[in-house]
């Protein structure tokens, strides 16, 4: 079944057995290699005729596929190489020797200097690296031809080298002359295509581009921001083995552009002297979270930033806008160098404080629904505007907040503290809406009337004590029936109102 590889190969029948074993134990690194007749087989050895009437062994291993079966049969000639000789003087015989020598043959009857081949670093020596092909041929590539350090990290790595030296026994790489050559073809290919417009293929997709196929097998990437002049998903707009035209952006990282290949808008822009400040017609494009992108028409795309959709900052955006609506917005940051335009919507509807005003003044009491709270104070809404209601505002209780009063989607009665149409601004207060704690007290207490509180602090010239609803009264050093030493902060007493003046918030107690 080799028959006609085994002619390719030296061979000389007519030598005996004697002259080609002396041959292999003087270290003839050229191996005979000889037809062999198989005539006999069992569990573990093949014996084979080589010629001569001299019968070798051979390791039954040795003509098994990766399966375990054997792969010839008797009375098949297969190629083999004596290796030795076993105690009685018979030769032992090799056959996968015998075919990577073959192979190795053919290769070089094949290859010459100059051509490129794919390797696998085997291993690494003093002087360089031993490689081998997929059939198992052993190259050469030393250090200095390498391009790589003599580095364990390099074993296994695959390369592309140029034959630079084909030897009677072996064969000598050069990576580095190799990328030398590619550097060259690389520089006239990058020179030819400066400043041109050329074809180019889609053949892989990243995260942040696509990687295209250029004429002549070279490689470019275009990042995905040099895709289109719009903000578009490169994954969606491409396909693979899509054909595109490209510029050359950046001749060291291989970088090529498409939108550089197509009109610009933004020359549009510029040739139609939009300015900061002007009214436009634009058509939203992509809703999210932050805000929304609007076309302006010729796909130059502008940012309406989410506050400036609405003048209620806590509106939605899904509830104000939708993909498709052509709405008019006011240019508020035209930056024609970066290509960045921002517009606001907002700016062009009536101030919400404007309407407010039309209606209410400063002083008025009015009815609002809790819209939100946090931990500066509450969003109040009075008739569709949303007013806003400080801490300070909330209680006559020193330290509650919003957060402790008030209940979201509950409806309270609120006194207008300011509005401020050219700020967009109006500021409520419920506490001002309500009856301070003093009138209340005053409504329940009169002169002469006993009351109980807490000692909350105690001063040299008498105790402050608390009451009820916030309500804080001064019991003077004279009007204490002890020593104001024998008082505790904690500790509840008993006196009687000697003072009661609801408008200075003035309550005052005496134990006598």
């Amino acid at each position: 079944m080799m028959n006609e590889d085994i002619k390719k190969v030296e061979t000389e029948e007519t030598e005996d057995f004697g002259t080609i074993l002396e041959n292999f134990e003087q270290g003839k690194k050229r191996q005979k290699i000889k037809e062999g007749l198989i005539v006999d087989m069992n569990e573990g050895t093949v014996f084979i005729d080589v010629g001569g009437k001299v019968e070798g062994m051979l390791p039954i291993n040795e003509i098994k596929d990766s399966e375990g079966n054997i792969i010839y049969q008797k009375g098949e000639k297969i190629p083999v190489i004596i290796k030795g000789k076993a105690k009685n003087d018979a030769p032992i015989l090799t056959h996968k020797v015998a075919l990577s020598e073959m192979k190795k043959r053919e290769f070089l009857d094949n290859y010459k200097e100059g051509d490129i081949v794919k390797v696998k670093i085997k291993e690494l020596n003093k002087g360089g690296f031993v490689a081998t092909n997929d059939d198992g041929i052993e190259f050469f590539i030393p250090k200095s031809e390498s391009a790589l350090k003599l580095d364990e990290d390099n074993k296994g790595k695959v390369i592309e080298a140029k034959i630079i030296e084909v030897k009677r026994n072996g064969v000598v790489l050069s990576r580095k002359e190799l990328l030398k050559e590619k550097k060259e073809k690389r520089a006239e290919f990058i020179e030819e295509i400066k400043d041109k417009v050329i074809p180019a293929k889609v053949k892989n997709f990243k995260r942040d581009g696509v990687v295209i196929e250029l004429e002549g097998g070279w490689t470019g990437f275009v990042p995905k921001e040099e895709v289109s002049h719009k903000k578009v998903n490169h994954f969606a707009v491409l396909k693979r083995d899509q054909d595109v035209e490209v510029k050359l952006l950046d001749p060291d990282k291989m970088l090529f552009s498409i939108k550089a290949t197509q009109p610009d808008p933004w020359q549009e822009v510029i040739d139609s002297e939009l300015e900061n400040g002007d009214e436009i017609l634009v058509t939203v494009t992509n809703i999210r979270e932050y805000g929304a992108f609007v076309d302006i028409g010729n796909g130059v795309e502008g940012f309406l930033h989410i506050s400036e959709i609405s003048w209620n900052s806590n509106e939605k955006i899904d509830n104000l806008l939708k993909v498709g609506d052509e709405i008019k917005v006011e240019v508020t940051d035209l930056d024609i160098e970066n290509r960045r335009l921002r517009v606001s919507y907002k700016s062009l509807l009536p101030k919400p404080a404007e309407e407010f005003a039309n209606k209410h003044k400063e002083g008025d009491f009015v009815e609002g629904k809790v819209v939100n709270t946090t931990e500066i104070g509450g969003f109040i809404d009075v008739d569709g505007i949303v007013c806003f209601l400080p801490n300070r505002f909330v209680s006559w209780v020193k330290g509650e907040k919003a957060t402790d009063v008030l209940e979201n989607g509950e409806s309270y009665k609120f006194k207008v503290i300011s509005i401020e149409p050219e700020n967009n601004k109006i500021i409520l207060s419920k506490k001002d809406a309500e009856d301070s704690p003093y009138v209340a007290f005053s409504k329940k207490y009169q002169l002469g009337d006993s009351v109980k509180g807490e000692i909350k602090n105690i001063a040299d010239f008498g105790l402050f004590v608390s009451l009820d609803n916030g309500v804080e009264a001064l019991v003077r050093k004279g009007d204490l029936e002890k020593e104001i030493s024998e008082y505790e902060v904690g500790e509840e007493i008993e006196g009687k109102i000697i003072e009661l003046d609801p408008e200075t918030k003035r309550v005052k107690l005496s134990q006598k």
